[in-house]
């Protein structure tokens, strides 16, 4: 009895259904994996694991009554989609799963010689492993039974039965350091001559015995390191060394220079603040400096990688050395660097003249969410939220490696990675937010901006009213607000909206919502600790930061003379030295740190009261190097103090630069050919009232109409038309080209236009008799046209 028909379908088949399979009827009991257990009707023969692939395939199957729990293909088949092009290997492993676990291989009913009932299930696996080793398959009695282990624990399914694509292990058996020695030479050849494999394995061989000859103390030994020449050659192709050699000298040095990824590749970042990246660039805007003069500026940014919001921003003065009277340069500074950071942890202010939308209110971001978890948040914030960094990728300039600049990471607890030299793709985030700069911010500050590059430099840069760094600092921060936060990235998506594309705010109102926000306010006794550190002695006159003497204010007199009392700090070599924190932008207060009561002394500038207007520590350096050049003593501060209050006061009264005088250049465009102007037939004519003109009736349009007589010529001015009007002047030559108010409800005055009144009568023309048809009519001579009549006077329509 066949099966046919879906009566062979698998979804037919069920634990419980009577199946008719080898010419008998058998009962499904059970059915794991790819495994159906049957039992014969009559019960002469142990139970049977039969694959189903093999049970359904039979040209004898079919299904005699149905059972419950129908059983879906998917969950019968299991694994087996994984393993496309490979079933018949996975049966044939199945069926020695089987014969190894019951003793009788699927649709055999005697034992086989060592899986009779007797055997164990040790002896049935060396029994099969002797038999894979007759068919060539080595394969030995313990792995089978891990086999079967794990064939048991998948639940008989043959597909943990196939051996899994093998990772060849780099190198093959060829020793490490071998494979170390010839990466290092072609390093070392890349900027040489292109050399061929043969030369590299000299080299390698080389370089093998001057470095392990003493550790392994037998040349033997390290010739033995080194492989043969075609396994070397073959080593060389795996390892892509020799596509290497193929490349040009420059592609060879540009590979061989770009260090390897630092900590085995890049992170998954989820949340905010998780990686942050921090460069400097040049900002090409020119700018008025402290002391008045032009100054170039660079600007400092942290970008956090998962949002691609701006955290912070600073805008520094930028100079080179002065050869020639020897000032030194200023640049961006560890300092600026800590008050940039300073920046990410407290939510930014919206200043005076601000655009409306720059605010967080009227921004994307959770502003109701975040007021209510940070009381920092007011109305007045701005659209840019607060990332606390975790960890900062940073170039390798001098600032970032500074002492300070990493005292002041440890304290906020910001991990630190320098990125690796000339590698720009380990911070691409942070230097591609230069282009986005340049185009988006730089060049709309007109006044000052240079061009991205010398070439493409305006003139008179200069001379232009250039702004101060604060206006720029002002300007970058609400630019950073109002459009960078809020300008659509391609690169930012949400998960579960990809076709969206969001902002920067929208993608950390994203984020924000899933890893949460955490406020990290910071009261002013610890921000001092991120300033600059001075070691001082204090002193009954006070003490001094260079040459230039602090006393305390007198709310904390009694707290200096506390500490004068102890005689010193009893720190690990500092003794009488007593730690000071003061800002180099604001000089003319500083602060005295007592350890043993975790207190701070605030100290005030002796000569204060001298100097009015703000003041850094660079002018007063800039100023006591003057002074020392004329004679003086950078060490008299009374003299500098003065000096440095007379050039505020001369900065205030100086005369703005002189602007250019004299005659423009002239055009030195290239010459259009133009045509000479034609002359104008009004230009000798009066002023005309535009109240008087009065609009000029439609001509009749009929096919039929006489054409329209020639308008009169242009009378030349002072010729009458026919009488002067009242008051004895004479009419204005335009007149007798328009009509009065009177007569514009008739027929135009013949008189004064010069047209015959039948020119104005239409014309009935006499159409023909027949005209059922639009067709033409033919004579002798040719085609005529039905419209064709006799008109007045010889006029043709």
């Amino acid at each position: 009895m066949a099966g046919s028909g879906k009566s062979r379908l698998a979804g037919s088949l069920s634990v419980g259904a009577w199946v008719h399979w080898q010419g008998r009827e058998w009962e499904v009991v059970a059915w794991q994996g790819p495994q159906v257990t049957l039992v014969p009707q009559d019960g002469a023969e142990a139970p049977r694991a039969v694959s189903y692939r093999w049970l359904v395939g039979a040209e004898d199957f079919a299904v005699v009554s149905g059972g419950g729990a129908p059983v879906a293909d998917g969950a019968a088949l299991g694994g087996w989609g994984r393993q496309e092009g490979r079933e018949k290997e996975a049966a044939l492993w199945q069926a020695r799963m089987v014969e190894i676990d019951t003793g009788l291989a699927p649709g055999i009913s005697e034992h086989a010689r060592g899986f009779g009932p007797g055997t164990t299930l040790a002896q049935r696996c060396a029994a099969m492993s002797s038999r894979l080793a007759a068919d060539g398959i080595r394969c030995s009695a313990h792995t089978l039974a891990d086999k079967r282990r794990q064939w048991k624990a998948a639940g008989e399914n043959p597909v943990v039965l196939l051996p899994g694509p093998r990772d060849k292990r780099p190198g093959g058996f060829t020793d490490p350091r071998c494979l170390t020695a010839m990466q290092e030479v072609v390093a070392q050849l890349a900027r040489a001559s292109d050399v061929t494999i043969e030369l590299i394995r000299e080299e390698v061989e080389d370089l093998l015995h001057s470095r392990y000859d003493e550790e392994l103390g037998d040349p033997a030994a390290v010739a033995a390191l080194l492989p043969s020449r075609s396994t070397f050659y073959l080593r060389m192709k795996e390892s892509g060394l020799a596509d290497v050699l193929d490349q040009p000298t420059r592609a060879r040095a540009a590979l061989a220079s770009t260090p390897p990824l630092p900590h085995g590749g890049r992170e998954i970042v989820l949340r905010p603040g998780q990686v942050t990246q921090i460069d400097t660039t040049p900002l090409r805007i020119l700018a008025r400096g402290d002391d008045g003069r032009t100054t170039a500026t660079e600007m400092s940014t942290l970008i956090d990688v998962s949002s691609h919001s701006m955290c912070a921003l600073m805008i520094t003065p930028s100079r080179p050395r002065d050869a020639e009277s020897g000032q030194a340069g200023q640049a961006t500074r560890a300092i600026d660097l800590t008050l940039m950071l300073a920046q990410a942890f407290a939510p930014w202010p919206v200043m005076p003249g601000w655009d409306p939308l720059s605010a967080a209110a009227a921004s994307t971001l959770p502003f109701g969410a975040l007021r209510a978890a940070d009381e920092r948040f007011t109305e007045a914030t701005a659209a840019r939220p607060v990332i606390r960094p975790e960890l900062v990728i940073y170039d390798q300039g001098s600032p970032y490696v500074s002492e300070h600049f990493t005292e002041v990471c440890d304290r906020l607890r910001i991990a630190r990675r320098p990125a690796r030299k000339r590698t720009a793709p380990d911070k691409q985030l942070v230097e591609h937010s230069f282009t986005t700069l340049a185009h988006r911010f730089s060049q709309y500050v007109r006044h000052g901006w240079q061009g991205r590059s010398h070439k493409k430099r305006g003139r008179g840069i200069e001379r232009m009213p250039l702004y101060t760094i604060a206006e720029l600092q002002q300007m970058a921060q609400e630019w950073v607000a109002l459009e960078y936060q809020q300008t659509p990235d391609a690169g930012l998506r949400d998960p579960f909206q990809p076709g969206v594309v969001l902002s920067p705010n929208d993608m950390y109102a994203v984020q924000v919502a899933r890893s949460g926000y955490r406020p990290v306010p910071l009261s002013p006794a610890q921000n001092r600790f991120f300033l600059l550190r001075q070691w001082v002695v204090p002193g009954k006159g006070g003490f001094m930061i260079n040459y230039r003497t602090y006393q305390p204010i007198a709310q904390d007199a009694g707290h200096y003379r506390e500490i004068l009392l102890r005689g010193g700090s009893k720190l690990p070599g500092r003794e009488k030295q007593w730690e000071c924190r003061f800002n180099p932008y604001r000089p003319e207060r500083v602060w005295l740190y007592d350890h043993t009561a975790d207190t701070w002394v605030t100290c005030d500038f002796r000569l204060r009261h001298l100097l009015h207007d703000p003041w850094t520590a660079d002018m007063w350096q800039e100023h006591a190097e003057q002074h020392r050049a004329a004679g003086g003593s950078e060490q008299d501060e009374e003299a500098v103090a003065l000096s440095l209050a007379q050039r505020d006061r001369r900065r205030r009264s100086r005369r703005p630069p002189p602007k250019r005088t004299g005659a423009e250049p002239p055009f030195q465009g290239l010459e259009l050919n133009t045509e000479q102007p034609s002359h104008d037939p009004y230009a000798g004519l009066e002023e005309f009232d535009l109240s008087t003109l009065r609009p000029r009736p439609a001509l009749p349009i009929s096919p039929m109409a006489p054409p329209p007589a020639a308008a009169p010529a242009a009378l030349p001015p002072g010729v009458a038309t026919g009488g002067e009007q009242e008051g004895g002047q004479a009419p204005h030559p335009l007149a007798a080209l328009f009509v009065d108010a009177e007569a514009s409800c008739g027929p135009p005055d013949t008189s004064v236009a010069g047209t015959p009144a039948e020119a104005y009568e239409v014309v009935d023309a006499e159409l023909l008799d027949d005209l059922g048809s639009s067709a033409d009519v033919e004579d002798g001579e040719g085609v005529i046209d039905v419209w064709e009549v006799d008109m007045p006077g010889g006029m043709e329509p």
